[in-house]
């Protein structure tokens, strides 16, 4: 009898589960379509220009603060450099800001689409980024929930220096 409680409780388990995932796919399947359009949108607009890295992870498109342009070198994979930068999704929904201070980071410490951005950016210049959301925390999102599965994000990105080739 113990065996056959056991096997049933297993069932009862792993139909709700299996329900619980089907129900959390259909839930973002409207949000993965507003964020494809977002950036569907976005590769049309000649306003935005298109950045990527040879043989890199993909493309981002961004526009170049005119007011904060750069002259200086440019990161690679392997550098640290710090920035000022404000994420959040296509809702306006801020998920992270450290744009009244600078913070350190690894460009390959980040994002791949965050990573991107920093390969094509010169010291001083300012962006906003639109990563799609392959290039971000892709069909997972973060797992706190902050950042749902298939958001694209958006980043004003600003980089200070290199601190570390």
């Amino acid at each position: 009898m113990k065996k056959i409680s056991y096997l049933l409780l297993v069932l009862l388990f792993s139909a709700a589960f299996q329900s619980c995932s089907d129900d959390d796919e259909n839930a973002y399947a409207e949000w993965q379509q507003e964020n494809e359009e977002y950036i569907n949108d976005i590769k049309d607009d000649p306003a935005y220009l298109q950045a990527s890295v040879p043989q890199g992870p993909g493309t981002v498109y961004y526009q170049i603060d005119p007011l904060k342009s750069g002259n200086g070198t440019f990161p690679i994979y392997t550098s640290k450099v710090k920035v000022r930068y404000k994420g959040s999704l296509i809702d306006g929904t801020v998920f992270d800001d450290a744009s009244d201070r600078t913070v350190e980071l690894s460009v390959n410490g980040v994002v791949s689409g965050f990573a991107v951005a920093l390969q094509n950016m010169q010291v001083g210049e300012k962006w906003t980024v639109y990563i799609p959301w392959q290039l971000g925390y892709g069909s997972s999102g973060t797992s706190s929930g902050t950042i749902p599965p298939y958001s694209t994000l958006i980043f004003e990105i600003e980089l200070m220096e290199i601190s570390q080739y």
